[in-house]
């Protein structure tokens, strides 16, 4: 891209050179300084570009700055060489020249490559070339004045001003585009934060969450005790089942698996805890729990129900395939839990915890014993509001618990 942008500049330099061709008066050694300057300028633009395919990163890093300093260069000897062909012996044309326009153009292709490093050494090149002259002016004697008249249309100069306006305008310039280079990169790595994080977060996080998530992590950070629905699931007779595949075989299928179960929660709204195994750990209402009573139980219902239709789908694929099919458990409770980061620094994970956690998993558990597919607590079906397609399984006592509860199977 910078290197286009030379060609361009070339070309724009050269139409201005053919332009005033007509009000030149410094004779055909002007005309070969111009042809030389501008030949020599397209021969660094054709070799910087043969220098860019070089395998060789220093070599290309080092003649950036090279092709920086040549540009400079060239705009130096062009005023010098207007100086001693058209100059009358007055030093004063070395800083008053239209010609230090031009040290714009590296400090341009600096600003184009987004390198904050070139834009300075290209200013530092400048202020090199200009003080050397305004020295040499200084040393040949210059003819100085404070009318403004006799400044800008005469041969004599404002030495405050001419010295020292229009570099403070380069430096102020320069300043300007370092600033908007580090803004620039320093928003690229905030954006770059944030697509990670939301990356990281869409593994977990349904898709409607991920945007309000991104601008409030602290919430996740800091953890709170909260109402959550718990919905674990597992395969049944998963061991032997795995024992019958090869590692690779077993790593598609619970990829496949996976897949289908996680898009259920997402799908209405659910996170995913984890994966343990074959089994899957998902919560509703986190991070943030809906304002409206049993709308969170209703969604860890409706993503379990999701969940079997699924199985359905993936086993009828299974099938024709001449593959076993499987059968899943699913356990659902509600109540509150800590929900929040937990672990090291360097290995925070966002989790829920609480005796509800234990009660879902347990319920999963009973989901065996009960030959059920779908099994919830009577908290959960209380507050999806008492549906009749849940059937009423009686107390039971589940393991590591000393009350029995009431379960009820989703019949379909």
């Amino acid at each position: 891209m910078a290197n286009r942008f030379r060609y361009v500049a070339g070309f724009g330099i050269l139409i201005s050179i053919l332009a005033n061709l007509s009000n030149t008066n410094y004779g055909s050694m002007g005309y070969v300084v111009n042809v030389g300057t501008i030949a020599i300028y397209f021969f660094n633009a054709w070799l910087h570009s043969k220098v860019l395919k070089i395998p060789s990163e220093r070599i290309r890093y080092w003649y950036e700055y090279f092709s920086i300093f040549l540009d400079n260069t060239l705009v130096a000897s062009a005023l010098w060489s207007w100086y001693l062909l058209s100059g009358h012996n007055n030093a004063n044309f070395l800083i008053k020249n239209p010609l230090h326009f031009y040290f714009i153009l590296p400090i341009a292709i600096g600003l184009i490559q987004l390198r904050a490093n070139l834009v300075l050494f290209s200013i530092l090149c400048y202020f090199i070339y200009f003080y050397t002259y305004a020295l040499y002016a200084f040393i040949q004697g210059t003819s100085h004045t404070l009318d403004w008249y006799e400044y800008v249309l005469g041969p004599q100069i404002i030495v405050s001003d001419a010295v020292l306006a229009r570099p403070v305008v380069y430096l102020c310039l320069v300043i300007s585009i370092i600033y908007a280079i580090n803004s620039f990169y320093q928003m690229l790595v905030r954006l770059a934060q944030v697509e990670a994080q939301k990356k990281s977060l869409s593994r977990y996080f349904s898709p409607d969450l991920i945007p309000h998530l991104s601008t409030q992590t602290s919430s996740l950070e800091i953890g709170k005790r909260q109402k959550v629905t718990v919905l674990f699931s597992d395969i049944r007779g998963f061991t032997s089942f795995s024992e019958s595949l090869d590692p690779q075989t077993l790593s598609g299928f619970l990829s496949e698996y996976r897949g289908r179960m996680t898009k259920s929660v997402f799908k209405f709204g659910g996170t995913l805890d984890k994966f343990i195994g074959d089994a899957v750990m998902a919560t509703f209402g986190t991070p943030f729990p809906s304002p409206k009573p049993g709308f969170d139980a209703e969604n860890a219902v409706n993503a379990a129900i999701d969940m079997l239709v699924e199985l359905n789908q993936f086993n009828a694929e299974r099938k024709a395939k001449g593959e076993m099919e499987i059968r899943i458990g699913i356990g659902i409770h509600t109540g509150e839990v800590f929900a929040g980061n937990v672990g090291k620094e360097d290995r925070m994970e966002y989790t829920v915890i609480g005796d509800t956690v234990n009660t879902a998993s347990r319920i999963e558990s009973a989901c065996k014993a009960l030959h059920a597919e779908l099994l919830v607590s009577e908290d959960v079906w209380r507050e999806i509001g008492e549906p009749d397609s849940f059937q009423r399984k009686g107390k039971v006592k589940l393991k590591g618990k000393e009350n029995s509860i009431y379960l009820f199977e989703w019949k379909p």
